[in-house]
């Protein structure tokens, strides 16, 4: 599902990012990609859907991540941000969860029964005309992962999920992801999420990938508690 072959990235400001990554996802598998803040982690995942593009191949579905794919790439790639807020930007729940889907070309009809679909899917529906800004931390989350799901990505990439979430919430949140059949990428710091949302971790630090293998092991080797 995605094939990364040594790449690199640095920022017009700092040092070198990434430092020739290798990295394999395979249709269906959710993987953590842990390490500390500024290991690289996000910069690696915003080349999944061309938001940067560094040196190196990257591919998704077999299609390598150009100028020239991006469209193609980000119908397959979902992005849930760490800020909710960053993807909730329309008066009502129910108009974000449309706002893809309407931006595709699909009808407002169409878009309108399929958001509302995805909205009862999350037990969101009562939400549907709320303003986003009034809904609590954990419904702000599930609303931007909804906006994400009615675009049936085949890849879920999740920035720090658990953040601003109580322990109810999280709990919520990964009983959700678990349902869910896509690929899926979850950078979190949350070792607890880590194991009951995915089955293998990469560890990041500096900007390479220092380890891979099953989550349990992986945090255990780097006292990721």
């Amino acid at each position: 599902m995605i094939r990364v072959r040594d790449l690199r990235y640095r920022y017009a400001d700092s040092g070198p990012v990434l430092n020739g990554i290798d990295f394999d996802l395979k249709a269906g598998e959710s993987t953590a990609l842990l390490g500390s803040n500024g290991s690289g982690k996000t910069t690696f995942a915003l080349h999944l859907n061309g938001i940067l593009q560094g040196e190196g191949e990257v591919e998704v579905a077999t299609i390598r991540v150009t100028t020239a794919t991006l469209e193609e790439v980000r119908r397959k790639v979902g992005f849930v941000f760490q800020s909710s807020e960053n993807q909730l930007f329309l008066p009502t729940v129910l108009e974000d969860v449309m706002f893809g889907l309407l931006n595709q070309g699909v009808p407002a009809e169409q878009a309108r029964s399929r958001a509302m679909e995805m909205l009862e899917r999350l037990h969101l529906a009562s939400y549907a005309n709320r303003n986003p800004f009034h809904l609590s931390a954990g419904e702000k989350r599930r609303a931007a992962i909804a906006g994400v799901l009615v675009m049936s990505p085949e890849v879920l990439i999740l920035d720090e999920p658990t953040t601003f979430l109580d322990p109810p919430g999280i709990r919520e949140l990964a009983a959700m992801l678990n349902q869910l059949p896509m690929a899926k990428l979850i950078i979190t710091h949350d070792s607890r999420f880590a194991i009951d949302t995915t089955t293998r971790a990469s560890f990041f630090d500096k900007g390479r990938i220092l380890a891979d293998g099953p989550t349990r092991d992986i945090i255990q080797r780097f006292d990721w508690f």
